[in-house]
């Protein structure tokens, strides 16, 4: 109704005088029907729905005591303010009036002023009542738009109020569940008890309100499902609790995947682990017979050999070096792939760079090569000593598949946060087709006349994502050749 209109009132009394003198009292602020017997009035009651009614109590056929309780009980109406007009004054009288549900009492003849201050009162209360009616309807209409079952609970814990949402995965129709026992009806035998507590536990105040806990429902079907559920208590103005809102969401898919991909974490931990396992074993048992070969040239290198036996001599040393080193890479690669995080330390890059660089001068001075380094002074950063096999591969690289008499550069710049190196050889290069996958293991994309695994990129992109940093590859801007960077932290 809209509480700008008029209120409508019922009056009910078979003496027409009566009902004649209450209409004149009235008739200006409200809209007046009336009835002169119990059955009309009942009649009155389903199709006008007044907001008030004067019921008077002795009628022929049905007394006002009946009409009463059949409007509050057996109709439901409780919400509809009824006054009893009575010259009845006992106590019993009054005691039976209150049982059958009656508001209020006025004392025949009724008094102009006393009835209109009764009838001001109680439709004041009836306002609030369809008011706070009306916004309880727009939440639950609210709420058949959640995706999740929202119901609320009586103390008794029984069903007062479930959403659509929360019906439909229920498998039931709203109203063939309402005013049902909840845990009885739905939740799994195994979880009665917990719930039970639980439920107790939350109106007593000794669990705290929108606690998540889980348990098991049922369904129309039989199926059992896993809730997640979040409860609050409900509480009237004097705090007094009056029922249990509960909100679950269905988890059983979620935990399904859970376990498996739990199952699946610990498969992947046992073979990271055989993994490890294999890696050293097979380090062990591969260096054990390369060694033995390294041991029989260097003793057949003591002795008197013809050209061709010192050629074939060499060859094998060379091919039992690069299998060396081959093994060792691949122990290194299968290690830094397992570790999750290193520990970053206060390094001089300027200082690993020339200490690297050493190492390959041999190398460099057998192809006439040069190194011209691009940067002074000291670079402080934080990072970890393997970094050394980094600028090791790179240089590496840089001699391998560069041609000789070339320059080799190296360069530092300052990104504000982080340094950039830069490694440029004059070689060959790589398409841009590649350049996204050269540092991935064993991708060698120089095949001709080269041998090698691919697995030195692997570990310098391995190594530096474990800094948290970026390894890429350009086009060396000077020419031929390409440009590998790669950033690190200040320190």
């Amino acid at each position: 109704m809209s509480y700008t209109s008029r209120h409508k009132i019922l009056i009910v009394d078979d003496a027409e005088t009566n009902v004649a003198v209450i209409k004149d009292y009235l008739a200006k602020d409200y809209d007046v029907i009336s009835a002169n017997n119990g059955n009309d009035a009942l009649e009155l009651v389903k199709t006008e729905k007044p907001d008030l009614i004067l019921l008077d109590v002795i009628m022929p056929v049905i007394d006002g005591f009946k009409v009463c309780k059949i409007i509050k009980h057996d109709y439901k109406m409780d919400f509809i303010p009824v006054v009893m007009l009575t010259a009845l004054t006992s106590k019993e009288d009054h005691h039976k009036g209150i049982e059958v549900g009656a508001d209020d009492f006025l004392k025949k003849p009724v008094e102009k002023f006393e009835l209109e201050k009764k009838i001001t009162s109680l439709l004041r209360i009836k306002d609030q009542h369809d008011i706070l009616l009306k916004d309880r309807n727009k939440a639950y209409d609210y709420l058949d738009y959640v995706g999740v079952l929202i119901a609320v609970l009586d103390t008794d814990c029984r069903l007062v109020h479930i959403n659509k949402k929360g019906a439909e995965l229920l498998g039931y129709k709203r109203n063939n569940i309402i005013n049902r026992p909840w845990i009885e009806l739905f939740v799994a035998h195994d979880n009665i008890d917990h719930v039970t507590e639980n439920y107790d536990n939350l109106k007593k105040g000794l669990i705290k309100q929108y606690e998540y806990h889980e348990y098991t429902i049922i369904t129309s079907t039989g199926k059992q499902r896993l809730y997640k559920w979040y409860d609050s208590i409900l509480t009237d103005e004097n705090n007094k609790i009056y029922g249990i809102v509960i909100s679950g969401e269905d988890i059983t898919d979620k935990k399904i995947a859970e376990i498996k991909l739990q199952e699946y974490a610990d498969q992947l931990k046992r073979s990271n682990d055989l993994k490890d396992l294999f890696t050293d074993i097979l380090r062990h048992d591969l260096l054990n017979p390369a060694g033995l070969v390294m041991s029989f040239t260097e003793f057949l290198g003591e002795t008197k050999l013809d050209e061709k036996q010192q050629h074939m001599l060499k060859n094998i040393k060379t091919s039992n070096l690069k299998l060396i080193e081959l093994i060792e890479s691949a122990a290194h690669l299968a290690k830094f792939e397992s570790m999750e995080r290193i520990e970053l330390n206060r390094v001089n890059l300027a200082s690993i760079l020339n200490d690297c660089t050493n190492n390959y001068l041999l190398d460099m001075k057998n192809k006439r090569m040069s190194v011209e380094f691009l940067f002074k002074g000291n670079y402080p950063s934080l990072a970890n000593p393997v970094i050394e096999r980094v600028f090791s591969n790179l240089l590496s690289n840089a001699i391998k598949y560069s041609n000789n008499d070339s320059v080799i550069k190296i360069s530092i710049e300052d990104l504000g946060e982080k340094w950039k190196v830069g490694i440029v050889d004059q070689g060959d290069g790589i398409p841009d087709k590649d350049k996204n996958t050269v540092f991935e293991r064993f991708k060698r994309l120089h095949k001709d006349n080269i041998r090698g695994s691919g697995i030195g990129l692997a570990i310098v992109k391995r190594i530096v994502e474990l800094h948290n940093e970026k390894v890429w590859v350009a086009d060396n801007p000077e020419g031929k050749g390409s440009i590998f960077w790669l950033t690190l932290k200040k320190a």
